[in-house]
């Protein structure tokens, strides 16, 4: 029987595994490099009974898959995903190595110790003990090493979602940013918050014709980068209103 200790121990090792493999996403394709830390979880998960897919749409893209199959079809799924990039980083404002790893006082240093490869490796120990205790779940259980979470998805969970559904399909999931601890003071006490909505991006293109100039005919030209200027001008002068929506503000009073 593991001890807590051991656990413990067991999640900070492989942390420091995937903290080490430095899957740096800077937004580019050939960037990630995912299938380092893929190769890891796959390495770990092997040998505990899971049916493992792994899928890389984009050279060194990789995700991973691990599954337990529920007895029962009409019971839920859920999915327990976390992601294995992380964001880049300047050295030099570091205090220690961001790709060490290291364990100072207890707790382990690096790129992606809390955004997110914590729970990416508590959630790969929860499931591989769950597996090797013999767990048989009514519903299916899912855990899911995505890439490319930094920068929009493109090569991970997008893909999947548009390419094989059936792969990642669920009632539930469970990832970050939810269910932390929020040390409210009484008479309300602590709160769980639920996410209702997350940032989302839209991408435009904005095409501004002029007519050409000429150093030697340069007056009366309605100079296209001129106009794009006034463009990017007014944007920023733009201040929009406040749209406070009914959930924010329930959000605020349950506070």
């Amino acid at each position: 029987m593991r001890t807590e200790s051991s656990v413990t121990a067991e999640v900070t090792d492989l942390l420091q595994h995937l903290i080490r493999n430095a899957c740096v996403n800077d937004g580019s394709p050939e960037s990630g490099q995912e299938i380092r830390t893929v190769d890891a979880l796959e390495s770990y998960l092997g040998g505990a009974g899971f049916d493992l897919e792994r899928y890389e749409p984009t050279p060194g893209r990789a995700s991973l898959i691990a599954r337990i199959e529920g007895s029962d079809p009409s019971a839920p799924t859920l999915v327990l995903m976390g992601h294995t990039d992380v964001v880049p980083v300047n050295p030099d404002n570091w205090r220690h190595d961001p790709f060490g790893g290291e364990l100072i006082d207890g707790e382990v240093w690096g790129r992606g110790a809390v955004d997110m490869l914590n729970l990416t490796s508590s959630m790969a120990v929860a499931t591989r003990r769950l597996a090797d205790s013999g767990f048989h779940p009514k519903g299916t259980l899912i855990y899911l090493a995505v890439a490319d979470e930094e920068a929009l998805g493109t090569h991970g969970a997008g893909w999947l979602l548009s390419e094989r559904p059936d792969a990642v399909r669920a009632d539930y999931v469970v990832t970050e940013a939810g269910g932390f601890r929020m040390p409210l003071p009484s008479p309300g006490g602590p709160k769980l918050p639920v996410m209702v909505g997350e940032k989302g991006a839209y991408w435009a293109t904005i095409r501004v014709k002029g007519t050409p100039g000429h150093g030697s005919m340069h007056l009366r030209t309605d100079n296209a980068l001129v106009k794009t200027n006034e463009g990017v001008r007014s944007l920023a002068a733009h201040q929009p209103n406040t749209d406070i929506k009914e959930n924010w503000r329930r959000y605020f009073e349950t506070m």
